[in-house]
């Protein structure tokens, strides 16, 4: 059975996002108006993100804008970012560890729960992006062959939809690029691990999909550094 660090030094995370995507019955400026009275005193700033500058019937039309947050509450590295459609809560910056992360996500869940806002759960997630200075693609089990030689190129972008016992996994390794907010090119690891199924409830999520999805994506990203690599990022188990 594979073995599973408990932690890597340095950290390599520099976003960790787990999303709700839900149908509800009330307007966009109602569902931010009643979390925003749940979740204030915890987020005590708040921002308007840009969509809000596209009309609410254009945003509700178009799939690609319909779960994109509107406003994002901000306490230290956490967010919680909400729309029309979903909420995600984020830690950005330095990673605070699974213990309080999972703490800060259970909060945001039972005050969703709570509210009574969620008709219809349609898709839950769990994302992480790590960075890395190096060309991952030299430390991970991959490869790539042309007529038979190794495939060399000075970039690469590797997307592929996984399964994973009942969760679907986007996974998406990338050399030599630029991350959002950060100044150094270097090699990205993003796996996004997701369920989408109508009969999803959010105690659902809170006992059972919340831990299962953050351990096949963990799994997933240790399963495919290569043991040297993984040695050299002093691994705690």
């Amino acid at each position: 059975m594979q073995s599973i660090p408990k932690k890597i030094t340095p950290c390599p995370i520099l976003q960790a996002v787990v999303e709700l995507r839900f149908e509800t019955v009330l307007p966009s400026d109602a569902v931010f108006g009643i979390l925003y009275s749940l979740l204030s005193s915890q987020y005590n700033t708040f921002e308007k993100l840009p969509i809000l500058q596209i009309p609410e019937i254009l945003r509700s039309q178009d799939p690609n804008l319909r779960y994109q947050p509107a406003y994002k509450l901000i306490n230290d590295n956490f967010w919680v970012q909400i729309g029309s459609n979903v909420i995600s809560v984020v830690n950005v910056g330095s990673y605070a560890g699974w213990t309080l992360f999972l703490e800060k996500i259970s909060s945001v869940l039972n005050h969703l729960n709570d509210s009574k806002i969620v008709s219809k759960v349609t898709r839950f997630g769990i994302r992480y992006i790590s960075f890395f200075s190096l060309d991952i693609f030299k430390e991970i089990n991959f490869g790539l062959t042309l007529n038979g030689d190794e495939f060399e190129t000075e970039q690469l972008v590797l997307r592929s939809l996984l399964k994973r016992e009942e969760f679907f996994v986007n996974l998406q390794v990338a050399n030599k690029t630029f991350v959002s907010d950060f100044t150094e090119i270097g090699s990205i690891i993003d796996i996004d691990t997701f369920i989408e199924n109508e009969n999803l409830t959010i105690p659902d999520i809170k006992s059972s999909f919340l831990e299962r999805s953050h351990f096949e994506q963990k799994k997933l990203f240790f399963g495919i550094l290569k043991k040297e690599f993984l040695v050299s990022l002093n691994p705690e188990y």
